[in-house]
Order: structure tokens, then sequence, then C-alpha cells
């Protein structure tokens, strides 16, 4: 049996006549910046306002991507050289390259069987140098948000949300990304919404909004449509939304609860038909009804043993099949320029500035051991949003003989 497994793009399947009104709208009003135009721009502040709704927060700011929302955000909140800030050893690279840029120490923590941050190890990794944790919804799914946030409010450190993998998920009823001081999104390509590209910030602090915005655009909040001295004054990034983005974007938010609704349907059947077989076992979730449904992550008994299921599993069709261990620069010792520790100058920055010296941290493989050790038996495979019950059917059929198989 070979299977035909849709491509892995959650919002690309929900494109519709929708977008390309909204499209079309910008234009014929001639006005793709997202301030000012021939006629007065309304789509990146409509996605705004659909945005405040959707995750229930006072604040929401479209960015030009999720690296920008991550980027703008690290200025924000003020992290630079002499700032360590901590992050689980399952990410995307984009996460880890804003803190570089800013100019801090990362600090790896590892993953729990949630595949998120562990909340015992982030304890263990808090130095009177930590001034950012940035806990990421991974694959679609919430992380252990609530113990995090314990320990983050026992230490007092700021919290970033990277939500850029679980757009609309929530935990214990509450969206993600509104738990932290600020919360990103993404809406990329891969992403469960989807402009191509494009991001989200929410917040549900005022100042903290201000400092976003000057640090999205050209380092001063804008007010009835200029730029003001409004006191939270910093260097802007120019990474401002365009209004083609913002009308694609604002019509794929409406539709993300039935884009998750789908893929978390799927997953569910399908997890069901393989519940109870011998030799597999799945990831653990935090809060099952938060999770928003685009990766079924597995696990078997041995690395021996996913290496030989994966190929079987791609042998049959499911070529988006991959273990994690070999999931490119999402895993942390895959990432040669973190690795080798790869300077932004010659001045060595950010492991050898004067500022960092008392922060030694190192990122090649074995540094984080629990977290290598889950990388290497478990295989991710995407849940793409528009699966048929046969294509499911098909799906755990294969799964199933390929675990008998080994």
């Amino acid at each position: 049996m070979r299977i035909r497994w849709p491509a892995p793009y959650p919002g690309a399947h929900w494109l519709d006549a929708r977008e390309a009104r909204a499209v079309l709208d910008v234009l014929r009003r001639r006005s793709l910046f997202r301030y000012y135009g021939l006629k007065p721009p309304r789509h990146v502040a409509g996605l705004e306002a659909v945005a405040r709704r959707f995750y229930g927060v006072k604040h929401a700011l479209g960015v030009n991507s999720g690296t920008g929302a991550l980027f703008t955000a690290m200025t924000a909140l003020g992290i630079g050289p002499g700032a360590e800030v901590i992050l689980p050893a399952f990410f995307w690279v984009a996460t880890v390259s804003a803190v570089v840029h800013a100019g801090a120490i990362p600090v790896l923590c590892e993953i729990d069987d949630t595949f998120g941050m562990d909340p015992r190890d982030l304890a263990r990794k808090i130095t009177r140098r930590t001034r950012l944790i940035v806990p990421i919804h991974m694959a679609g799914a919430p992380c252990a948000i609530g113990a995090i946030m314990t320990v983050a409010r026992r230490h007092r450190v700021p919290v970033l949300e990277d939500c850029a993998q679980a757009n609309g998920a929530t935990f214990q009823g509450r969206k993600v990304g509104t738990f932290g001081d600020l919360g990103i999104f993404s809406l990329q390509w891969n992403k469960n919404a989807t402009a191509g590209e494009g991001g989200l910030m929410v917040t549900n602090d005022a100042r903290r909004y201000e400092r976003c915005v000057a640090a999205h655009d050209v380092g001063l909040p804008w007010v009835n449509g200029a730029p003001c001295d409004t006191g939270a004054v910093t260097w802007g990034g120019g990474r401002r939304m365009g209004e083609l983005t913002g009308a694609v974007a604002a019509v794929q938010l409406r539709k993300l609860p039935r884009i998750i609704g789908h893929m978390r349907a799927s997953k569910r059947r399908i997890k069901a038909q393989l519940a109870g077989l011998p030799g597999l076992t799945f990831r653990r979730l935090a809060d099952p009804a938060g999770d928003t449904g685009p990766f079924l992550i597995f696990l078997l008994e041995s690395e021996a043993r996913a290496k030989a299921v994966l190929r079987r599993l791609q042998a049959a069709g499911l070529d988006t099949a991959v273990r994690l261990a070999e999931y490119g620069l999402h895993i942390y010792s895959n990432v040669p320029q973190l690795t080798g520790k790869v300077p932004l100058s010659a001045a060595g920055n950010p492991w050898h500035l004067p500022a960092n010296r008392a922060s030694a941290h190192r990122y090649a493989h074995g540094t984080c051991p629990q977290s290598d050790a889950l990388f290497a038996r478990s295989i991710l495979l995407p849940i793409p949003s528009c699966l048929s019950r046969a294509q499911e059917g098909a799906a755990v059929r294969i799964i199933r003989d390929a675990v008998e198989a080994t």
C-alpha cells in the first residue's frame, strides 16, 4: 500500500474566494501601506481587531513575520548583553536567533514528554542573570504553561510565549500567548493560519504594547496616524505588516477554529485506532482539549526501532514523517551556528562580550540528554487539514503495519 498524503500546510488548504476578495479590496483602494494611502487603509487594523477578540487580549500588533515578532519582543523587553534567556531544546532556529541578535546568551532547557519546556529543569536553569523565559508551544500543542508561569513568577522573570506552531491552542480553556508578558504568533506558509508570511504580537500590558509598536517600526509608537514621542522611545526594526498580508491574515484568523477543528478531529481518530499498539506510545498532551492537531508525535521503544519504522512509513507514502533527532533546525544540536557559537561580528558577540563572561553555556549534542533521548526514538507526522476518513484509515494501517513489522 502506498498513500497519497496531502501537503502539510494547514491554512493553505482553506484559501478561497474570501481571501481573494480581501486582496482585491486592498488593490482597489490603492492603499498597500498600513498607516496611510490613497484611501484610508483598514486591513491590518482589522486583523488586529479580530486578534484582540480571538485571543481575548487588550492589545494586538501585526508584524512582518513570526521572526520579526521575536526580534521586536527582545527590543521591547530590553533584552541585551548581560542577559540570559532560557528556551527549550526543541524550537525553531528563529527563536534562538532573536536572542543572539539581542546580544544575550541563550540557555537551553530540557523538554519533558509533552515535548515542551520541562518546568523542573527550568527552575534549575534560572540564575541571577536570567532576564527572560521563552516557553515554546511546539508542534501544535500547549506546553505545561501553568507550571512554567509558576516558576517564572516565583523568580520574577518575564515570559515571552512563542506560539508560532500552535496558533489557536488553549491551556485550561485559555488561549496560549495570553499567559506570559507577551505572546507571538507566525502566519508563515506552514502555520495553522497563513498569509504566506506575517506575524502577530499580543499582550494585556499597555506599556509593553507601546514599546512593541515603537520597536517594530521607527522607534516611536504611532498615535493618531503619526509616530509620537510618548516616552517609549527605542530603535525601530522596520517590521511593519503590509495591507495585503493583513487582508489575507484577517480572513484566515476567522477560519482558524474550523481549520484546527478539522486537524484535531483527524488526529484524534488516528490516535484512537492506534491506541494499545504494542511498542508505540504517544506524546503526552499537557491539555488534550487545547491541542490544535497539526502534528502527531509518537514514540518507539528504541532509536533503532524508530529508524526502522520511519523507513517503512516513508516507503509507504508518509514521506513527510521525520524522526525528531533529524528534524533539521528544530533541534538544538542540529543548528551549526549555535553549536559553534558563531559570532555576529569580529567582536565575538554575544558569547565573548565582557557583559556575558559570567555566562558559560554549551550547545553541542549531549547538552540536554533527556531531550536527546526523546528525540532519538520519536517520529513526527504532520496531520494535513484536509484529510478524508479514507486517508486517515490508510495512515493508520501503514503505521500499524510498520510498527508490527519491526
